[in-house]
């Protein structure tokens, strides 16, 4: 047992050096293929195939192996910020009618009621207006048309009447006797049909005046609608 011993210490100390240096040899060694083999198992050789990559499953892995084409964006053209044109009414406001005379009106519409007159004395309706006005004063038509009649009505007077479009007649009382118009005769607006007198009996207790009617499908209506008078009843 004891020339064993002997026997082990000596090759120790003759071959002990080569095999220190046969362990740090091997530990190098060792060293090296721990950093490279990692290294050359994750990088694909060159001949590697990197379709097979692809089908790993992972979809990033995917899209950076198999480019996806794009389509261009189509151009948005530019609104057009043209200021639209401003149309001109087409339509023109309705205007009345220059009064038959001028003055202010002394007697006003009234058909559904009753105003004193002071000619007779009572209470009672107006189917026109009365416009105060100097007598011998010129009475002119409102539209243009055609003279309906020239005569004398027992209440108003010396009356010319005047038919127009629409079923619409003018009346003209209180007249100088022999106005200057005939039936049938065409007249323009504007035109002369008298002048103001003193023949209605049923209003000579006023001012001298021109009572004026205005008629549509034979229905006296409000003058003013139709006519601009210097004063509305």
């Amino acid at each position: 047992m004891k020339q064993n011993k002997e026997k082990i210490a000596e090759f120790f100390k003759e071959k002990g050096i080569y095999l220190v240096l046969m362990v740090c040899v091997a530990a190098v060694g060792l060293a090296a293929a721990f950093v490279f083999v990692p290294r050359l198992q994750n990088e694909p050789g060159p001949t590697e195939d990197l379709s097979a990559v692809s089908g790993s499953g992972d979809e990033r892995l995917d899209a950076a192996v198999t480019p996806v084409p794009t389509v261009a964006p189509t151009p948005t053209p530019i609104p057009d910020f043209t200021p639209a044109a401003t149309l001109k009414p087409t339509a023109t406001p309705k205007t009345k009618a220059a009064a038959p005379v001028e003055g202010e009106i002394i007697w006003g519409f009234a058909i559904k009621e009753l105003i004193f007159s002071r000619t007779l004395e009572q209470w009672m309706t107006h189917s026109g207006v009365d416009i105060a006005s100097p007598l011998g004063s010129e009475v002119h038509a409102v539209f243009s048309g055609t003279v309906g009649s020239v005569g004398e009505d027992s209440q108003l007077g010396v009356t010319v009447t005047v038919k127009h479009s629409n079923d619409m007649t003018t009346v003209y009382s209180n007249l100088k006797a022999e106005p200057p118009v005939k039936k049938g005769q065409k007249v323009d607006a504007g035109a002369l049909l008298g002048y103001i007198g003193d023949t209605a009996v049923s209003e000579r207790g006023d001012q001298s005046h021109l009572h004026f009617e205005l008629h549509l499908k034979d229905e006296a209506v409000d003058p003013s609608t139709y006519v601009l008078f210097m004063k509305n009843p």
